[in-house]
């Protein structure tokens, strides 16, 4: 079959004509039913789900005002077309250009998020793309972890959905801030779906691209119709769950409670799946509009047609405590460092500068990034420089001016899990 190629969300050229055939290419290659039983599971051989007793650890209802945002406590806004460094186009090749407007992204009134593509008078597409602040979503070690959403596609199909490309989906917590590491960071996606189709498509990326254990850059996918309505039609329950209970561990894909695919640990080498897999991840709510998978909306392309969210949900189960745990921070700087906690600060380096640390005391982080913002710039996330010389991670902030107020946050690796500190404010004197 003739392929065409583009780049996937993150970067990295992707190849797609439809899922189906590339993945079955790969297998009459490999030449292994063997294999593929043991790495790929259908639909006819999938055992009923494993029962587990699942802790909510996350949530968002969307049950603001009508014509509000979403709640910043709980998401960032991804704009414009890329990443800070990253892949021009978001790296897929699509065309629209993301925002924070509320034409664009907007809570309902009747409990659900919609996210909006508009094409305005001179044919250019806007939309929304949101992420939850939050990175450290994951399966505990001899855990579980499930990321649910009920969702309905926009409701769109044949000419009309030219071009559409909605999906809710997940990247492994090292690409924030570096923008440039996918697929080996993981991203699983929970839900796509392109052109108003009647089908689900679940995908796990990793390894390398292009090629790799993963088969980049079309990766390791499943997909099943819905059913009793269509996906644009009514709401559908969308689900992953990462089993690290199992040997092999597991990732699972759910449509409306119903198990159509799995990707078992022992379908690639043991790193891969280690960097893929066991770490936190964030979530990922967007709709696109062209690329090379859908290909570009045309004339016939409605525009306006929103997708709607019911809610957004993280539960984990087993594998010990809520594995996502808040540290009490430290909300000025302070010589006392207490063993096992951190101290930080913002230092005034400047008429127009400002320098933010953070000093683990007593071990060592394996990484931080920053999050931070002030007037005149939307959020920036940024991984730290380590100062040797004063056993700290710095980043220096320049642009910021005399009575301006720098907020910024914390998100750090202590013995191989991930954390989220609280907000900070500095004000520039």
């Amino acid at each position: 079959m003739q392929m065409f190629q583009h780049q996937n969300r993150t970067g990295g050229s992707q190849q797609r004509s439809s899922r189906v055939p590339s993945r079955m290419i790969i297998l009459s290659l490999l030449g292994s039913l063997l294999l593929a039983a043991l790495s790929f599971v259908s639909l006819n051989t999938i055992s009923p789900a494993r029962a587990a007793s699942w802790t909510q650890v996350w949530n968002d209802e969307f049950s603001g005002a009508s014509g509000t945002g979403v709640n910043g406590s709980n998401w960032l806004y991804d704009t414009g077309t890329s990443y800070p460094g990253g892949a021009g186009n978001w790296g897929t090749g699509e065309i629209e250009t993301m925002t924070n407007s509320t034409s664009n992204v907007y809570q309902d009134g009747s409990g659900h998020l919609a996210i909006k593509p508009i094409r305005d008078g001179n044919g250019n597409w806007t939309s929304g793309r949101i992420e939850t602040q939050r990175t450290n979503f994951a399966a505990p070690a001899g855990g579980m972890m499930a990321v649910e959403a009920s969702i309905q596609m926009p409701n769109v199909t044949g000419a009309a959905a030219q071009g559409y490309w909605p999906a809710f989906w997940t990247l492994g917590a090292n690409f924030r801030g570096n923008y440039n590491n996918w697929p080996g960071i993981g991203e699983i996606d929970a839900m796509e779906n392109v052109n108003g189709t009647n089908m689900e498509y679940g995908t796990l990326h990793c390894g390398v691209s292009p090629g790799g254990p993963c088969n980049e850059t079309s990766g390791l996918g499943g997909h099943t119709p819905c059913t009793g309505t269509t996906c644009q039609a009514g709401f559908h329950t969308y689900r992953i769950e990462v089993d690290r209970s199992v040997s092999p561990e597991q990732i699972r894909w759910y449509l409306d409670g119903a198990q159509f695919w799995q990707v078992s640990a022992n379908s690639v080498d043991a790193n891969t799946w280690t960097n893929a897999v066991d770490h936190g991840f964030f979530v990922i709510l967007n709709v696109a509009m062209g690329g090379g998978w859908p290909g570009n909306p045309n004339g016939s392309t409605a525009s306006g047609v929103p997708m709607l969210i019911d809610y957004v949900r993280v539960f984990t189960a087993g594998g010990g405590s809520n594995p996502t745990p808040t540290p009490s921070p430290t909300s000025t700087p302070t010589s006392n460092c207490p063993s096992g906690s951190f101290i930080q600060g913002t230092d005034n380096s400047g008429s127009s500068a400002a320098l933010p640390w953070f000093k683990a005391c007593d071990w060592t982080a394996g990484y931080v990034i920053i999050h931070y913002t002030y007037p005149g710039i939307g959020q920036q996330n940024v991984y730290m420089t380590y100062n040797a010389s004063k056993a700290r991670w710095e980043y220096p902030v320049n642009g910021i001016h005399s009575g301006q107020v720098l907020q910024y946050s914390f998100t750090y690796q202590k013995q191989g899990l991930q954390y989220d500190t609280g907000w900070y404010s500095w004000t520039h004197p």
